[in-house]
């Protein structure tokens, strides 16, 4: 997954959320952190459950199948979008982010139309990630890292939920929130910011439908 290219929008709206930690995470700690961050990143490449995969996938897909729930699902998703690049020459960011959210969630509309198991195959990965970082943490001293997992724990529960109670949407879209952020676990360890703020503006405005 590369790490999309942010309109000024994101990049204004990522100044504001970043803020240096005072203290900063501790030279071993951040060596641990490098380290989860390429165990996340081969999981997430080599299953294709990131965002920008499960999108390759529905494009994929569309070659030889044709879907037109799924089609209509993209379409929108472009309508949406062209909403929010008029929101930002207007200068209404508020109205851009929103935009861009929910051309997000056509996106994963369309994902889940053409993969109905795209929430839960999303989770399983994020739950196998999470497991293979703390084996390697073991009894290491590495709070910042831990409470990013938890947080992401957290986000799991949430998705759980979220599929349990018909939305789908929803938990994939926290699912692939999970997968953003310990796809870049050295930045979030690094930066005392809303993590889920920085990872969903990451993906909603990297997303070409």
């Amino acid at each position: 997954m590369k790490r999309p290219f942010l309109a000024g929008l994101t990049i204004a709206a990522l100044a504001a959320a970043c803020t240096p930690d005072a203290t900063g995470p501790s030279p071993n700690e951040l060596l641990l952190a490098q380290e989860a961050q390429v165990i996340a990143q081969d999981a997430a490449l080599s299953s294709g459950v990131t965002h920008d995969g499960w999108l390759r996938r529905v494009f994929e897909a569309l070659r030889t199948t044709d879907d037109p729930e799924a089609r209509a699902f993209l379409a929108q998703a472009r309508v949406y979008q062209d909403s929010a690049r008029m929101a930002i020459q207007a200068g209404d960011r508020a109205a851009a982010r929103h935009y861009f959210h929910l051309a997000f969630r056509s996106v994963l509309s369309a994902v889940i139309e053409i993969f109905p198991n795209a929430p839960a195959r999303t989770g399983e990965v994020v739950d196998d990630i999470i497991a293979r970082i703390e084996l390697r943490l073991g009894d290491r001293d590495a709070p910042r890292i831990r409470l990013i997992l938890a947080h992401v724990g957290e986000l799991r529960d949430r998705a759980d939920a979220a599929l349990a109670a018909g939305d789908p949407v929803t938990a994939l879209a926290l699912n692939l929130r999970g997968i953003q952020i310990l796809h870049f676990l050295v930045e979030h360890i690094r930066y005392a910011h809303d993590h889920d703020a920085v990872a969903d503006g990451e993906m909603e405005e990297g997303v070409t439908p």
